[in-house]
């Protein structure tokens, strides 16, 4: 939590840095504000690992664009970008972002950063993506182009849950009502975990828990006393008293060891939890032909089963790009091209690719039932809660609520801590709080 004084001086710096990052780009553009336009620039892409085979794919069927590829520390971005508006040059022309966060950020006049793609990006191509892009758009312009979902749903043990005769829960209620079942019939066994910053994905998102709703430019609503805040903790408190929620994490080595010895009935997780949780042999180890994905559980009077976002990259175009027209098409090309993306590794953002990447799956024997139907039925219902903040919500819920399930509390003893440091947080980038 900072102090109103440390808050003030950070808006000092913020301003300060704004002037400097506007400077450095005029000093490198054509004098009007805008670089100088080159259709034959050399393109600086910075990638992860994970992406940089579908970059290298694009330049290999494209040897006319002149590309230099680049796989960099995503923790790094932020500083590295206002180092490069300090010197005036440097700048990525196009950027995945594992951390779709950071938009955010990036679109704001401290880093003034993005490219709007709006006339970059055909229309139709952007309708394409149904509302799944909609965290892209800030301030009625399309800033970046989103590359995979990570929407939330109830991912469960069908093998046993036949064996114990237990029917999945289509409410929270019934969850609750399940979780204190199993704690009687069969102890060591369980249904999710609420030791880390999947918290705010599994729990918090899907309830609405107003922790980072945009309501404006620069202003923010959150408010841990809201019902739909203090209805998370009312849930799983008694359920971690009783054993049947981990005070761990999804990652944890006891969870690792819970899931090896199918003790994990079943567990909220985001679309990617199948084959990269549930599957590998040095994570749960789940055999073929157990697991199983259900819609996510609906809260008491919602009208929605809304699912939280855990994770979700995005492209970015660099608004310092002396050919920008490029690259908003490599980025476009990444985030929509239906024979890279049918093979990617997560559930793709794009409509037309999603489906393409859905038939690939429903050809893959792992899983007892087909996930595709639940994963594409998600898709459409990401909480609307879910909008990119230019402070780091996750890391405060580690640091708070997780923390003190960690170190044997209750998330009710945590939700005053979030509130203050979330605001704090929020103030110290200028955000309004209310």
């Amino acid at each position: 939590m900072y102090p109103h004084g440390a808050a003030s001086k950070r808006r000092v710096l913020a301003g300060a840095l704004a002037a400097v990052a506007m400077l450095a780009a005029a000093c490198s553009s054509g004098g009007d504000g805008k670089p100088k336009n080159d259709p034959n620039a050399e393109l600086l892409i910075w990638t992860d690992a994970t992406r940089q085979p579908g970059f290298e794919q694009f330049k290999k069927a494209h040897p006319d664009v002149k590309m230099k590829i680049e796989v960099y520390e995503g923790g790094a971005l932020l500083t590295k970008i206002q180092l490069f508006n300090r010197t005036g040059k440097g700048w990525p022309d196009v950027i995945f972002d594992g951390q779709p966060n950071n938009v955010a950020a990036l679109s704001r006049k401290l880093f003034d950063y993005t490219q709007p793609l709006d006339d970059l990006v055909p229309a139709e191509v952007r309708a394409g993506y149904g509302t799944a892009n909609a965290t892209c758009v800030i301030d009625g312009k399309t800033v970046c182009l989103k590359n995979d979902l990570a929407q939330t749903v109830l991912w469960y043990d069908k093998a046993l849950m036949d064996e114990f005769g237990y029917r999945v829960p289509a409410t929270w209620t019934e969850y609750a009502e399940l979780g204190q079942r199993v704690a009687r019939e069969h102890p060591g066994y369980i249904l999710g975990t609420a030791g880390s910053e999947f918290l705010l994905y599994d729990y918090f998102q899907s309830s609405g828990c107003p922790l980072q709703s945009v309501t404006g430019p620069q202003q923010v609503h959150i408010n841990t006393k809201d019902p739909k805040c203090t209805r998370v903790a009312a849930l799983l408190d008694p359920l971690i008293k009783a054993g049947v929620i981990s005070r761990g994490g999804p990652f944890d080595p006891d969870t690792n060891k819970l899931g090896q010895q199918k003790k994990i009935l079943m567990m909220p997780g985001a679309s990617w939890y199948g084959d990269y949780v549930f599957k590998p042999a040095s994570s749960f180890a789940t055999p073929k032909g157990r697991l199983a994905a259900a819609p996510y559980p609906k809260w008491d009077g919602e009208s929605q089963n809304y699912s939280g976002a855990a994770g979700g990259g995005i492209y970015m175009v660099s608004r310092h790009s002396a050919n920008a027209k490029q690259a908003a098409a490599i980025a476009q090309w990444m985030a929509t091209d239906l024979g890279y993306q049918a093979t990617a590794p997560t559930y793709p953002a794009y409509g037309p690719a999603a489906k393409a990447w859905g038939e690939a799956k429903a050809k893959d024997d792992y899983y007892a039932v087909d996930p595709f139907p639940v994963l594409q039925q998600q898709a459409a219902l990401i909480s609307p809660t879910v909008a990119p903040v230019a402070f780091d919500v996750p890391q405060t819920v580690t640091n708070t609520v997780a923390a003190k399930v960690r170190n044997g509390g209750t998330l009710q003893d945590g939700l005053g801590d979030l509130q203050s440091q979330l605001s704090s947080l929020a103030q110290s980038v200028g955000f309004a709080v209310n």
